[in-house]
């Protein structure tokens, strides 16, 4: 998921995946 800009679910927390080099 790293390196990615989205929205992601972890251990039942909203996480924002900070931009990284696609």
């Amino acid at each position: 998921n790293s390196g990615y800009n989205k929205l992601t679910f972890g251990k039942g927390t909203l996480l924002l995946v900070s931009p990284g080099k696609c």
